[in-house]
């Protein structure tokens, strides 16, 4: 074979493996462009779905006559005084002091509650018809007991103050069930999942400087995210 011939057939070999090469580098091009455009719209698809969870409870959020936001434990209280009188947990006049006020503020709150409720079942429908809704909410109301300077510190007496911050929460839940707000109405399930709680003398955030102040409710509401399809 010539040397003409010899260098002719190198040339061709090393024409075809860098086409195979060029072939080989664009489709992982590609692939990687593909993956950043992916991942890319995901961000996009998570960005959008928190801003939508800020948007559903901004009304709460700016609730100044019936809810606090708390930004550091990212809840909400009761932007009012709820009093009981010592070990009671009713919602009436025996129990609860400033009965008659406290209980129309109460009753605001939960018509308050429900109505951010409602509106995002409202959302969460318009937008099941174009896609999965990709958000649930835990809506955990808490009742809270004090420990005044007489307290029993005895384990019987921390399971009688969890009892009661829980008869506390319960009571609310009552009262605005029997008040036509109903927190597990059938148009919430599968996207309202409701929680009765008592942290007793537990939970972070307690009011250190004044014990009574812990008589109190919080409700939290608490977005699920799925990260399924994000």
């Amino acid at each position: 074979m010539s040397k003409k011939s010899g260098s002719s057939v190198f040339w061709i070999s090393f024409s075809d493996l860098m086409t195979s090469l060029f072939f080989i580098v664009l489709v992982l091009f590609v692939v990687t462009y593909v993956d950043n455009v992916n991942k890319l719209r995901a961000k996009e698809e998570q960005l959008r779905v928190y801003r939508e969870v800020e948007e559903s409870l901004k009304p709460l959020k700016n609730d100044n006559d019936f809810f606090r936001y708390e930004e550091d434990y990212k809840r909400f209280l009761l932007a009012f005084d709820v009093k009981f009188s010592v070990a009671k947990a009713g919602i009436n006049g025996n129990d609860l002091e400033n009965f008659d006020v406290t209980k129309l503020k109460i009753l605001s709150a939960g018509k308050k509650l429900k109505s951010v409720l409602d509106q995002i079942v409202v959302e969460a429908n318009e937008q099941n018809e174009n896609q999965d809704n990709k958000v649930t909410y835990l809506v955990v109301i808490s009742g809270y007991a004090s420990k005044l300077n007489n307290a029993d510190l005895s384990p019987a007496g921390m399971s009688a103050e969890y009892q009661l911050s829980y008869a506390r929460a319960y009571s609310l839940w009552k009262f605005w069930l029997n008040q036509g707000i109903n927190l597990e109405d059938p148009k919430y399930k599968g996207l309202i999942d409701l929680q009765i709680a008592g942290n007793g003398w537990g939970g972070v955030g307690r009011v250190m400087k004044n014990e009574e102040a812990n008589q109190r409710f919080i409700v939290q509401v608490v977005p699920k995210i799925s990260n399924q399809e994000l």
